[in-house]
């Protein structure tokens, strides 16, 4: 009897990590989380070939510009580091979390921002507020000489003046740019919206933990929302590269 020979599957190489990687499709129940943008791994990914070692790639970070210029930081491209430019983490400086993985870094300024926050939409739409909010790269307290605070008009949590918003002018209503800006079912706040009466005031107290837990509670769905939006960018930016060499000047030829 013969036995059959093992399957030859290509792998790939990339410069994050030190084996082989092969393409899978991963499925949600898999939980497992991407070693480049720290999001839930759903859909085409890439796997380590080494079976210890647990080290997986969404396609969209497989595929990562190595440098990008961005509206947040206009006065130098950032580059794309596979790992932390100052140890083990670094913090964010458009959501203001904490990141392990991969980030778009300006050396020269020490901006980090995280790959997931680097390609999220310029508006958002929530069901519950009349506009769009558009996205500002710090909040609209920012300068202010009174030393007032932005505070997010749905965790009502405070937020450091430099953070990224999603905001509303015409309303003066803003959101963290995360999980707060999809969550759809919060409770208005006590006194009406965003006006300038939320703007100096403290915290929530136990509104804003139960704000917290539910905003916890979808974190999953925001992260596959994030990874998506990832890869609908990074597509987006290659088949304009492809439209602007199209565009050059070409020699014609007729029949």
């Amino acid at each position: 009897m013969t036995s059959k020979k093992p399957v030859n599957r290509p792998s790939v190489r990339h410069p994050s990590h030190n084996h082989p990687l092969r393409l899978f499709k991963s499925q949600e129940e898999d939980e497992i989380i991407c070693s480049g943008c720290e999001l839930n791994l759903i859909g085409q990914a890439f796997k380590c070939t080494k079976k210890d070692c647990d080290y997986f790639l969404h396609k969209s970070c497989f595929d990562l510009p190595r440098e990008t210029k961005h509206k947040s930081h206009s006065d130098h491209p950032l580059t794309l580091l596979h790992s932390p430019p100052y140890g083990h983490s670094y913090t964010c400086d458009a959501c203001g979390q904490y990141g392990s993985g991969f980030t778009y870094n300006c050396s020269e300024c020490q901006y980090d921002v995280h790959v997931g926050c680097a390609f999220i939409p310029e508006t958002v739409k929530r069901e519950d507020h009349d506009h769009p909010l558009t996205l500002v790269y710090n909040t609209p307290c920012k300068g202010r000489e009174d030393g007032a605070m932005f505070i997010c008009d749905v965790c009502e949590e405070d937020m450091s003046e430099n953070l990224w918003v999603y905001y509303c002018k015409e309303c003066d209503y803003g959101t963290h740019v995360h999980s707060c800006a999809v969550y759809e079912d919060h409770q208005p706040k006590k006194g009406g919206g965003g006006g300038e009466e939320g703007r100096g005031g403290g915290g929530g107290g136990g509104e804003s933990s139960s704000a917290a837990a539910r905003m916890k509670s979808l974190m999953k769905a925001q992260d596959e929302m994030a990874a998506l939006q990832l890869e609908a960018r990074i597509r987006k930016n290659t088949n304009d590269a492809i439209l602007e060499l199209w565009d050059e000047p070409k020699r014609r030829y007729y029949w």
